[in-house]
């Protein structure tokens, strides 16, 4: 694959099981980036959008800054942190407090996230690099403070849960079936709340998304989630050695035609088939049959 004349190389070296980890980083496409700060407070929008790396986000000063939505909306609350955990996938809203005139580094610090040792050194846990520049100008826009208050989450408890699942996360599929295009693995009732169960075992992260909701995370472990994690969700880190519990509700339309997927986040991963297929129908109604795969491409056909 090429690109402007430039070999994007996707190789997927000895012990890097996260999958390919390059040796620079881009924000909105550009190299070595930095973005004129014009007021007192600052918004900035992370989407991690990484084939495999894990970032974890904060300032070179190692000041605090205010998190206020997760990947599908607001938190209930400003959250006030130092550093924030993003992977492939995963996005975040923070506000950072800027003074006149100076200049702050965004960078990635090294990643805790339950790697054995091999996957730590040769998974990109140990790196450490700047991402972005903040550059304040000599004078700022006064800017409000946060309200103690954002919104209040429309997500389910898990309280009315019609079902339970379990998914269990390996490099060789999920459950221990690879992606098949010819399955539907789940079907789900429209109008319905769930709760999944995501654990990890494998000595290395994965992560896990869903097509079509947002759901709350209920628990970590057993304990109830840090900050961070109690806004609306598509995509929730599973270290290795972990057990994420998450509550869903399926109000979209309800089509046994239309699949949707679930999945790991890291590309290298659902390559290689750590992915499902689920489809959501009327209450009673059962998903469609798959359908037949194209007919495989002699020499003369295209």
């Amino acid at each position: 694959m090429t690109f402007d004349g430039a070999k994007l190389d996707h190789g997927h070296k000895l012990i890097r099981n996260v999958g390919f980890l390059g040796d620079r980083t881009m924000v909105n496409g550009t190299l070595d980036p930095y973005v004129t700060v014009q007021d007192e407070l600052v918004r900035l929008r992370l989407l991690n959008a990484s084939t495999a790396r894990i970032y974890t986000f904060g300032l070179d000063d190692g000041r605090a800054f205010r998190q206020i939505a997760s990947d599908g909306g607001l938190l209930e609350a400003p959250h006030t942190t130092s550093r924030l955990r993003l992977s492939p996938g995963e996005r975040a809203e923070v506000v950072v407090r800027m003074q006149p005139g100076e200049r702050r580094v965004l960078r990635s610090s090294p990643l805790d996230a339950g790697p054995d040792f091999w996957n730590q050194r040769f998974g990109g846990g140990d790196d450490s690099f700047d991402v972005m520049q903040l550059r304040a100008e000599p004078t700022l826009r006064p800017s409000a403070e946060l309200p103690g208050a954002l919104v209040a989450s429309p997500l389910p408890t898990g309280e009315d849960a019609a079902r339970s699942r379990f998914f269990e996360l390996k490099m060789s599929g999920i459950n221990g079936r690879k992606m098949d295009m010819s399955r539907v693995d789940e079907t789900v009732s429209r109008g319905t709340a769930e709760t999944w169960t995501l654990r990890n075992d494998e000595g290395m992260p994965h992560n896990f998304h869903v097509h079509d909701v947002q759901f709350r995370i209920l628990d970590v472990n057993g304990a109830a989630p840090p900050p961070p994690l109690r806004g609306p969700k598509d995509t929730v880190l599973i270290p290795s050695g972990s057990t994420v519990r998450i509550a869903l509700r399926f109000d979209g339309p309800a089509d046994p035609d239309t699949r949707y997927m679930y999945h790991c986040h890291l590309l290298c991963h659902e390559d290689k088939g750590m992915m499902g297929q689920f489809v959501v129908v009327q209450p009673g109604r059962p998903a469609a049959a798959a359908p037949k795969p194209p007919p495989a491409s002699g020499p003369h056909q295209h």
